[in-house]
Parts: structure tokens; sequence; C-alpha cells
């Protein structure tokens, strides 16, 4: 073989092998790309006036509901029946209800065990420009345990609230009469609401 056809020969290899390195690098940037989860911009609105923008991990999304996915890193914990159901470091996966007055907070223990559901009183989300979504915090919240005993929580904050003013009183009888509404639902056994039961089935949560 000549000079000149051992040289073609050996380009020809070394193209095919960059050729290959390419590739692979191009698979393992779109390996790390997919293993990257969307985040979901929520915009959490505390009364009087404190606003935090929140990007937790998308789960799902669709016309009608909206899951994310975080950790707890308040140090505010939550008993019942004297367990501690809510802790820093808690697993929270929770839903959005596009239209509802209360979203659907499900918690994990640090062994990954189910302690119950924790509700939030909030306006109706809002859709943000980036997908994300807005919502008030309205104070007063719901414990409910897997076997659906539940608790009222943060009664004192929302009175607090109503006496200095930081509230306005159609958004504090709207806080008493959705958790009413919400507490009625636990009562008649068809909490949690349907869609956040799909859901938990559908994505295994």
């Amino acid at each position: 073989m000549s000079v000149f056809c051992k040289l073609k020969l050996f380009n020809r290899i070394l193209k095919y092998i960059l050729v290959c390195e390419v590739e692979s690098l191009i698979s393992e940037k779109t390996e790390i790309f997919q293993k990257i989860s969307p985040k979901l911009h929520l915009r959490y609105i505390r009364l009087p006036n404190q606003i935090l923008n929140i990007y937790d991990d998308l789960v799902y999304k669709s016309d009608r509901v909206i899951v994310g996915k975080s950790e707890i890193t308040s140090t505010h914990s939550v008993l019942f029946k004297g367990e501690t159901v809510l802790a820093r470091g808690f697993q929270i996966v929770y839903f959005e209800l596009m239209g509802k007055w209360f979203t659907v907070g499900k918690i994990r223990d640090l062994r990954g065990r189910h302690t119950g559901y924790y509700c939030d009183i909030v306006t109706p989300p809002k859709l943000l420009d980036d997908g994300g979504v807005e919502l008030t915090d309205l104070l007063l919240d719901l414990w409910v345990s897997p076997d659906l005993r539940f608790e009222v929580l943060d009664e004192e904050e929302l009175e607090n609230a109503s006496r200095k003013g930081w509230i306005t009183k159609q958004q504090y009888y709207k806080a008493k009469e959705e958790l009413a509404k919400l507490v009625n639902v636990v009562k008649q056994g068809r909490f949690p609401p349907s869609h956040v039961k799909f859901l938990e089935k559908k994505l295994k949560i």
C-alpha cells in the first residue's frame, strides 16, 4: 500500500473516531439535560406585603391542576395527636387547583412515610407569564391525616391579621367560608379531591 493510500485510510479512521466521540458527547449532554427537572415558579404572597418567589420542581401541569415538589425548609413544625407530622426536611408534593381557594400538600417524613395533607386557604391560583402561578395566603390552614382526622390551624394568626388591618373584611370572611367548605368535604369522606386522588395514582406520588 502506497504512502498516499495509508494517509487516506488514516484520515478516514480519524474522522470516524471524531464522529463517534461527538455523537457520544451529544448523547451525554442530552441525558444530563433530561435529568434536570423543569422548575415551577410560585409567587407566594403573605399578608400584609411579603412576596416570595419560589422555584420548585415541576411534577405535572394541566389546565386544571399544577403539581410541584419541594422540601420543607421552614423551622415551623406541625404536631398532630402528639406526633410530628410536618417538619424541616420533610417532602411536600403540592397540588395547585385552578379556580379553588385551597391547596393540597401531600407530606412525607424523612423515612418517606405519608404523614398526611397540609392544606392552605389561598386565593385561586393566577397564571404568570412564565407559566408559574401567583397566590395569596389567607392564613388559615387545615391538617388532614391519612385516615381523615383533621385539625384547623392558625386561627389566631387570622384574627391577629384582622386586628392589625392586614387583611380586608372580604378576605377574612372568605377565608372562614372556604375553610368551612373544605372541612365539610373532609367530614363527608370526599378528601382528597378527585383530581388529587387521580394524580396520586397516575404519578405514583
